[in-house]
């Protein structure tokens, strides 16, 4: 039984689909799943080495913080163990003569100012000492009681830190609102002086030299909640970089306790996906998609087309019966099995041709003037029962009334043609709206005949949608009704406007008039009508014409046409007509 199937299933293939299928699964997915663990290995390859960068870059910015603090510090303690310093610091002096003779013989010289104006932004020694004047290096504690640094270093005990933030009311208009600074106690020696050290670098300097550092990815550091630098988000906020870094994969963050404080480094690469990695990999893509897809394609079709296309050529013969005689093929290409079918073929052709010629031949042209002879007769049927003599008697009116100077009666007998010859030749439904718009201005012509200057009328159909095609008499129809209960109950001029556009790739058809029109309760009914109309309703129906067209309509578009009614009493209504782009079709 499962023999029987699948002889079945592969009999009935055509030969380049099961050269199709042996394609597939003998070469396209052993070759996919392949590539698919070639491209995994690259793809974990690159994530690794974005892991590496990153790595790489926050070790190269923790030692620069590393080695910036312990320069500041290695500073700050040779501060800290010069005896002349902490002498100059614990003196009291008499008058501020005194404090200046000292400073110059003590200080100025010293190596204190020279270790104070290397590759620092400001050093500054605070101390309780009230006999010491304001400035320079030296200042009283109690002009930073209320700095941020000076609050969080005495509560947190420790005898040295650094402190990163942003000052919005720093105490000194000369400090930098933006705050990197390294603080030591001095206490080498003991005296009732309370004194400390501050190493103070600006932010932009400190930019600077991380920019220098060459990384392959996104940095931002961060000490607790204030951001000291980022060199790809400039004007990013502590909020956002923790919403960021919630929601970013490809993403590093190491913390490093450093003197008292932590430095936090967030390191980012760019989003990694498969196509990433092929972009970043053209060259061995494309080695993978020729050795992979285009030779074996290539291949694959020839062997396939030296095959297929001889046995084409062969089911072509064999399909050529239609003719008095077969014919012959007349090149056969190669000596394997199909060729020699191709001779066998040939052979049976001269047998077959010989037997067309002796015995059928005859009864071929015997049935062949036997259906001449039919066909001739249902002609002449055709003939008698076709109505042209309606519109030859119509053509006869029209002449004898331009004959008679009747112009009037001419021009409505030859609108009323081309309205009867549409009534009459239903071989198909099917009309472009071009076409239907000569039905609707002939109608209209004619009642301009009856209403005279009663009635008004303008069609406007932009030209992309005149190929459109829809039932024939439809659009008539509705501008009949328009007529018929609207501008003929109306003793005023009347207008009738007809307008067929686009929106939206839709197919919007209105038809509108200037009469009595409909309360709102009437025309809400119509339109459910028009919506829901079947054939049995139109059997029961007071406004058969309409529903009708309706009908024609939504079966001719697959009932995904709608209809909509917008109607004021005694002003007016209008039709209007939506069908959707996926269902229009145009004449060729």
């Amino acid at each position: 039984m499962v023999k029987r199937v699948r002889g079945n299933f592969f009999g009935s293939l055509k030969l380049s689909n099961k050269f199709l299928l042996m394609y597939i699964f003998g070469v396209i997915l052993p070759l996919v799943i392949t590539d698919a663990f070639l491209l995994r290995s690259i793809y974990e390859t690159e994530l690794k080495n974005q892991s590496f960068y990153r790595e790489n870059a926050i070790a190269s910015y923790s030692n620069y913080f590393e080695n910036l603090l312990k320069n500041d510090a290695a500073m700050a303690s040779a501060f800290d163990l010069n005896k002349t310093l902490n002498s100059f610091i614990n003196r009291l002096y008499e008058t501020p003569y005194d404090y200046y003779s000292y400073y110059n013989s003590t200080i100025v010289n010293s190596f204190f100012t020279t270790l104070a104006d290397y590759n620092r932004d400001r050093i500054v020694i605070y101390s309780d000492n009230r006999t010491m004047l304001n400035g320079n290096y030296f200042h009283p504690l109690s002009e930073v009681e209320k700095e941020v640094w000076y609050r969080k270093y005495m509560e947190s005990g420790v005898n040295e830190a650094f402190y990163a933030y942003y000052d919005y009311e720093p105490v000194m208009r000369s400090f930098d609102q933006k705050r990197f600074i390294y603080v030591r106690r001095m206490t080498n020696t003991k005296t009732a002086v309370d004194k400390i050290v501050t190493i103070e670098h600006k932010n932009w300097r400190i930019s600077e030299d991380l920019a220098e550092i060459p990384v392959d990815c996104a940095m931002v550091v961060c000490c607790d909640d204030y951001i000291i630098y980022s060199n790809k988000y400039p004007n990013i906020d502590y909020e956002t970089l923790k919403e960021k870094a919630s929601k970013e994969p490809y993403m590093t963050v190491r913390e490093y306790p450093m003197y008292g404080n932590t430095i936090t480094f967030y390191s980012f690469t760019e989003d990694l996906t498969i196509f990433t990695v092929m972009s970043s990999n053209i060259p061995i893509v494309i080695l993978l998609i020729i050795v992979t897809l285009v030779i074996p394609i290539l291949l694959m079709k020839a062997l396939e087309r030296s095959i297929t296309a001889r046995i084409s050529i062969l089911g072509k013969a064999f399909g050529e019966g239609d003719n008095e005689i077969f014919q012959p093929i007349k090149e056969i290409k190669g000596t394997d099995e199909i060729s020699s079918l191709m001779h066998n073929y040939n052979r049976i052709v001269g047998i077959n041709n010989e037997l067309t010629n002796t015995i059928y031949k005859d009864k071929l042209r015997e049935q062949e003037s036997d259906l001449a002879r039919k066909n001739a007769e249902l002609l002449a049927l055709q003939s008698q029962i076709n109505p042209h003599f309606l519109f030859n008697a119509l053509e006869s009116i029209r002449m004898h009334s331009i004959l008679k100077g009747e112009t009037e009666t001419a021009e409505m007998v030859q609108k009323l043609a081309v309205m009867q010859r549409q009534n009459v030749e239903w071989h198909d439904d099917a009309v472009t709206i071009e076409e239907e718009e000569g039905f609707i201005d002939a109608y209209l012509q004619l009642q301009s005949y009856r209403f005279g200057e009663r009635i008004s009328f303008d069609i406007d159909i932009d030209d992309e949608c005149r190929k459109i095609l829809i039932p024939k008499l439809t659009l008539v129809t509705f501008v009949e009704n328009a007529c018929v209960h609207g501008i003929e109950s109306k003793s005023t001029q009347g207008w009738i406007f007809v307008r067929v556009n686009r929106k939206d790739d839709d197919l919007i058809i209105e038809v509108e008039d200037t009469g009595d029109g409909m309360d709102e309760e009437e025309a809400g009914a119509l339109q459910e009508r028009m919506n829901n109309v079947t054939i049995d309703t139109i059997k029961k129906a007071k406004h058969v014409g309409i529903l009708n067209a309706c009908l024609r309509i939504k079966m001719m578009f697959k009932d995904r046409a709608e209809f909509a009614i917008e109607s004021e009493k005694g002003i007016g209504m209008s039709v209007i007509i939506t069908i959707p782009s996926e269902m229009i079709t145009k004449s060729e």
